[in-house]
C-alpha cells in the first residue's frame, strides 16, 4: 500500500515538473516573438522602407512634380512608416490652392506615390467682403472682388472660412446643409447632361439666393425664378419645379412659387411686369428703378401707404 502511495506521489511530482517546463517554454517563445516583432518595427522605421523614389500622378498641371513634392515637406531618405499621410495630404491641399485633392500612398519598398487632381471652379459665393470662387467639391480657390463668369452664383451664404486652399464652411449650419443639397443637384445635372463640363443642361441652375431661409430663390437659366419656400426637401422641390417648367413652352420666362408640398404657381414675367406697371400708374406702388443682379433683372417697387 505504501509502495502505491509513493508511486502516485512521484507521478504527480513528475507532472508538475512537466507543466513547469511547458510554461517556461511558452514564456520563452512569447518573449522571442515579442522581441522579433519589436525588432521588425524598429528596422521598418529606421533602416527599411526609406523613400528612394517619388511618383507624381493625376491631372493637376498647376505645379511641377518637384513643387508638388516640396508641398508635402518630405524628402528622399525619410522613412515611409513614420509619415502621417492624412496630415501631409491636408498640408499639400492648402498649399496647392487650385488642386482639388491630394492623395498620398506608400508603394513598398521605397516609393511614395502622390496623386493630385485638379479643381474645377463651380460657384461664386458672394459675401460681405467680396466673392469666394469655390470648386465643384467645396474647396475655396480664390477670395476675389469680382465673380468669375459662367459659375453658379450663391447669395446669402455667410462663410466662416474664406482662406484659399481651405474647405468652404458657413457660420450657420443651415447654410451648409442648403448649399450641400444644391451642390449635389447641380453637379448631378452637369454630369448627366454634359460629362465634359463644356455645357450644362437645357435649363441649368445659374443662381441661388438663400438670404431668407423661408424663401429660397433658385434661378433657372435666367428665365425662371423659383421660390421654393423653406429649406426642407430641397431635392424633391427642385425636381418638382423642373417637371413643371418642362410643361411650359420653350423660352418662356416667369416666376414659379412652391405652394404646399405638391403644387406650384407659375406667373408669366410679362404679366407680372404689366401688373406692376398698372399698380405704379395707380399710385399703389412706387417705382424705384431696375436693379440687375445675378438672379433676374426685376423692377424694384415699394408699397405706398396713404
Amino acid at each position: 500500500m505504501r509502495d502505491i502511495e509513493k508511486t502516485n506521489m512521484a507521478h504527480e511530482a513528475n507532472l508538475r515538473r512537466i507543466r513547469r517546463r511547458r510554461r517556461g517554454r511558452s514564456a520563452y517563445v512569447l518573449l522571442v516573438v515579442l522581441f522579433a516583432f519589436a525588432l521588425l518595427i524598429t528596422l521598418s522605421m529606421t533602416i527599411f522602407f526609406n523613400i528612394e523614389k517619388f511618383h507624381v500622378t493625376g491631372n493637376y498641371t498647376g505645379s511641377s512634380a518637384d513643387e508638388i513634392i516640396q508641398s508635402i515637406g518630405v524628402k528622399r531618405g525619410d522613412n515611409m512608416m513614420r509619415l502621417h499621410l492624412e496630415e501631409l495630404e491636408q498640408k499639400a491641399e492648402e498649399i496647392l490652392t487650385d488642386a482639388e485633392t491630394v492623395d498620398i500612398r506608400r508603394e513598398f519598398p521605397n516609393t511614395l506615390v502622390i496623386d493630385v487632381q485638379k479643381s474645377i471652379p463651380a460657384f461664386n459665393i458672394s459675401y460681405e467682403y467680396g466673392t469666394l470662387i469655390v470648386s465643384q467639391h467645396g474647396k475655396i480657390l480664390q477670395d476675389s472682388m469680382d465673380p468669375v463668369q459662367g459659375l453658379v452664383s450663391i447669395a446669402g451664404y455667410v462663410p466662416a472660412e474664406t482662406t484659399p486652399g481651405k474647405r468652404l464652411s458657413a457660420e450657420e449650419e443651415r447654410c451648409d446643409k442648403i448649399f450641400s443639397a444644391l451642390q449635389e443637384i447641380i453637379l448631378d445635372d452637369k454630369q448627366e447632361n454634359n460629362p465634359d463640363n463644356s455645357n450644362n443642361s437645357d435649363l441649368p441652375i445659374v443662381a441661388v439666393d438663400m438670404t431668407d431661409f423661408n424663401n429660397i430663390l433658385v434661378n433657372f437659366d435666367q428665365r425662371i425664378l423659383f421660390n421654393m419656400g423653406n429649406w426642407s426637401e430641397i431635392p424633391y422641390k427642385i425636381s418638382f419645379a423642373q417637371q413643371v417648367i418642362a410643361t411650359q413652352p420653350d423660352g418662356k420666362e416667369g416666376y414659379l412659387t412652391m405652394i404646399g408640398s405638391n403644387q406650384c404657381s407659375f406667373r408669366n414675367r410679362s404679366d407680372v411686369e404689366n401688373h406692376e406697371k398698372r399698380l405704379v400708374s395707380q399710385g399703389i406702388l412706387e417705382e424705384q428703378g431696375t436693379q440687375e443682379n445675378d438672379n433676374m433683372p426685376v423692377t424694384e417697387t415699394t408699397p405706398v401707404f396713404h
